[in-house]
């Protein structure tokens, strides 16, 4: 593996100060439609749940990332916010699903918005991250080999 260079570190740090302005500019837009960002989080991640049916509580904490006792009390606050309902399931009475409110409904919709203008913007800022570094990386790899990134992301999911 080559060694790390300066110019790594550099685009490194680039690419996570990027990435933590997006997040603090979308905790931002969460806390302007009255939202707290993980309430934004669990909006996200029942309306993207794939599937005929709404999400289960153990659906969202795995989305979310969650202990199960956890997403029960985010759904319990977003519930009582108005932005979610829970419902049994048709098939199995015991199993509770989560679904969106029309007011949960509308946030959503005009949050995101927003942050996909935003993301759009920032998978510009990541191409050009990515194409510098692969050009740096093909001209200094020696003949016939294949450009890599040289810093790679931890195996183990903490932060880099």
């Amino acid at each position: 593996m080559a060694r790390l260079t300066q110019q790594d570190f550099e685009r490194l740090l680039e690419f996570r100060v990027t990435l933590r302005r997006f997040q603090r500019w979308s905790e931002d837009q969460a806390k302007a439609a009255g939202l707290t960002h993980v309430q934004h989080q669990l909006l996200v991640a029942i309306k993207g749940h794939q599937g005929d049916r709404p999400p289960t509580v153990g659906d969202l904490a795995g989305y979310l990332l969650l202990r199960p006792h956890s997403a029960v009390e985010l759904v319990d606050r977003a519930e009582a916010a108005g932005l979610v309902e829970r419902t049994p399931d048709r098939e199995d009475g015991r199993v509770v699903r989560v679904r969106l409110t029309s007011e949960g409904e509308e946030i959503l919709q005009n949050l995101t918005r927003a942050h996909l203008d935003r993301l759009h913007e920032l998978a510009v800022v990541l191409d050009q991250f990515v194409t510098r570094h692969d050009d740096t990386a093909a001209a200094s790899a020696p003949p016939g080999s294949s450009p890599r990134l040289s810093c790679s992301a931890p195996s183990d999911g903490g932060a880099a």
